[in-house]
């Protein structure tokens, strides 16, 4: 794996959870996979002390307005999670992150081009699929998302 340039980036979304087409007229996306940590600071410890909880997915999107396209607005409007798949470059095609998620939509209409932005929420597993992890972070997931350790 290269570093690459995001030009080729791809947001792909499936209402039903099966098979996601790219959202056209979007130029950006984040992901964010951070861990809330519970201080359990004590008497006497000479720093904070902290445990990890839960981990978080989630993160934003944005584009231009498309009236041909208006997927982002569509999912917004759904009560239950679609299938969203996030893939840094199409060039390398076997390295995105995907799971069930639920999406928020706003459009900004000036005087310039109107703008789309979005939030997305994990609703499942929402896993980074093609990259290699270390033997100690595919455990890590593995025990988070209930399956058993990998075999070494």
């Amino acid at each position: 794996m290269a570093i690459i340039s995001g030009r080729n980036g791809q947001v792909l979304w499936d209402p039903a959870g099966t098979t996601p087409v790219e959202i056209i007229s979007l130029n950006a996306w984040t992901a964010d996979f951070k861990t809330e940590y519970e201080d359990v600071t004590c008497f006497g410890d000479v720093n904070r002390v902290y445990i990890p909880g839960m981990k978080d997915a989630g993160g934003t999107l944005g584009g231009f307005f498309n009236s041909v396209e208006l997927a982002l607005f569509e999912a917004a409007e759904q009560d239950t999670p679609g299938l969203l798949k996030l893939v840094p470059s199409s060039t390398e095609p076997l390295v995105f992150w995907t799971g069930p998620a639920y999406m928020d939509a706003s459009i900004d209409a000036s005087l310039s081009a109107p703008k789309l932005s979005g939030t997305w929420k994990a609703a499942g597993p929402f896993l980074l699929d093609g990259g290699v992890l270390s033997a100690s972070a595919a455990a890590a997931r593995a025990k988070r998302i209930g399956q058993r350790k990998p075999a070494k």
